[in-house]
């Protein structure tokens, strides 16, 4: 009976406080894998950090452009960084990047990175495209070149399992792409079904991939065949994708120095980040209980829980990153979990000050909340990922942080903390104190009995009221 469901629920309680126990270890600890030689470093130090946190390094490149543009050096500059951009965030794993033009010199600033890091190396190298329909030999030593590096946007690493090969993918402009359908037309026209792609000049030593038109659709993807860029070979590879991307870009850069950069914020930013993270979680916390009693501890154990899934998703999510902005976003949806919590915990407050028992006062505040909750979140979620989509880059940590920390809040809320509350009925349904839960002294307690009889009599009038309608329509229809 009444004993059974007890136990049961102090059984579930100390089973959800070791999960929640386990999940703050999991997020804060770190320690080596046993029998491994690899380290767990817990879901906070595996969240990637930005360079105003974390710090990285700067390399500053001088341009020259090539005689070849009809564009001005600025115009080519922007258009260049753009397809810089575009092929570090494909191709590498740094936390944050961040090119910007300096005058006549380019800036690129890289979070998590190292001075002696190959990426700043290879961007000095420079290799054009060009694309043909025939194949160079002795007896054609001039195929006509279809596509070049001009079409090229920016380039992609990939590998082929079948073959246990490096693949690079040419994205193209949107000429590019224009040029490539009319390239596929032609050779339907001709009758030819490869494309052949060589660097630098159309000569046979300087082959680079033969490709069949039918595997290519916007882009082309090409495993190397060159005695130089060996296709087994990750670094090989990585070297040839920017060497294309930089053949791309119009100029030529050349590396004038790589530094590191210690954190905009300071250098000791993530301690002091990380104490006032605590200060602040304890306080809230604290709060909770000192207001609304067990029902302020329900309450903080379902925010522990948001904040093991918080932290979890924040390193899980390959595109999020740690800065200033998302730090602000971090701080709104911590307030916003505490406030969804407050709000239903305040509902019950108000349904017991009528006079209703304590199990109808929760359900009757976690229903008044439900639909203020999800208008509020879902106000927010919108609002984020139009801020995502739309908002400038210095923004989008922030949106993308809030709309996470509100996605989990709604679950938190309207989920965990609704199963705490029901199973904690149980051990508690008499004493309203410990639950912070009182009524004015003029306030008599509504029995259920009288709340079952109310509703019956209402069902009951409903109920006669329908039939005399229907009898008085039916006599109607009769005298008609």
């Amino acid at each position: 009976g009444i004993s059974m469901l007890r136990k049961n629920s102090i059984v579930k309680f100390v089973l959800l406080i070791i999960i929640a126990i386990i999940g703050v270890l999991l997020c804060v600890c770190p320690f080596n894998v046993p029998a491994s030689t690899n380290r767990y470093n817990g879901f906070v130090f595996a969240i990637d950090k930005g360079l105003d946190l974390n710090g990285g390094v700067s390399a500053i490149y001088s341009v020259e452009k090539r005689d070849n543009q009809d564009k001005s050096l600025t115009e080519i500059i922007d258009e260049s960084i753009e397809k810089l951009e575009k092929s570090l965030d494909e191709n590498t794993s740094y936390s944050q990047i961040e090119i910007s033009r300096q005058g006549e010199k380019i800036r690129l600033e890289i979070s998590n990175a190292y001075e002696t890091d190959s990426t700043f190396a290879n961007l000095e190298e420079s290799k054009t495209v060009l694309i043909t329909l025939d194949e160079a030999s002795d007896t054609v030593t001039n195929p006509e070149v279809h596509l070049r590096s001009s079409d090229i946007d920016y380039t992609k690493i990939g590998y082929d399992y079948e073959n246990s090969a490096y693949t690079i993918e040419l994205k193209l402009t949107k000429e590019g792409e224009r040029n490539l359908k009319q390239l596929k037309r032609h050779a339907d026209e001709i009758g030819k079904s490869s494309i052949y792609l060589y660097l630098d000049e159309t000569t046979s030593d300087n082959l680079l991939s033969t490709v069949n038109i039918d595997d290519i659709d916007e882009s082309i993807i090409f495993t190397s065949s060159s005695a130089d860029y060996s296709s087994t070979s990750s670094t090989a590879m990585t070297q040839l994708a920017y060497s294309i991307t930089c053949g791309a870009m119009g100029l030529d850069l050349t590396l004038l120095e790589a530094s590191y950069i210690s954190p905009v914020l300071g250098t000791n930013t993530l301690l002091f980040l990380g104490i006032a993270s605590i200060i602040t979680i304890v306080l809230a916390l604290a709060f909770m209980i000192i207001r609304y009693g067990d029902l302020g501890l329900l309450g903080s154990l379902s925010t522990i829980f948001y904040l093991v899934l918080f932290a979890f998703f924040m390193q899980a999510i390959p595109f999020i990153t740690l800065n200033l902005s998302a730090m602000f976003g971090c701080i709104f949806a911590f307030i916003l979990v505490i406030v969804s919590n407050c709000l239903i915990f305040e509902k019950v407050k108000e349904e017991y000050s009528i006079g209703k028992k304590i199990h109808l006062s929760f359900k009757g505040g976690l229903k008044k909340a439900l639909w203020p909750i999800l208008d509020s979140h879902a106000v927010l979620i919108i609002a984020t990922a139009l801020m995502w989509i739309f908002a400038p880059a210095m923004l989008k940590g922030f949106a993308i942080t809030l709309m996470l920390g509100t996605l989990l809040s709604v679950f938190t809320s309207l989920v965990l903390t609704r199963y705490f509350m029901n199973i904690y009925l149980p051990i508690n349904s008499t004493k309203a104190k410990r639950l912070h839960l009182y009524r004015d002294k003029n306030v008599k307690e509504i029995k259920e009995e009288i709340e079952v009889v109310q509703e019956n009599e209402v069902t009951n009038y409903s109920k006669a009221v329908s039939y005399t309608h229907l009898r008085a329509h039916e006599t109607t229809l009769h005298r008609g």
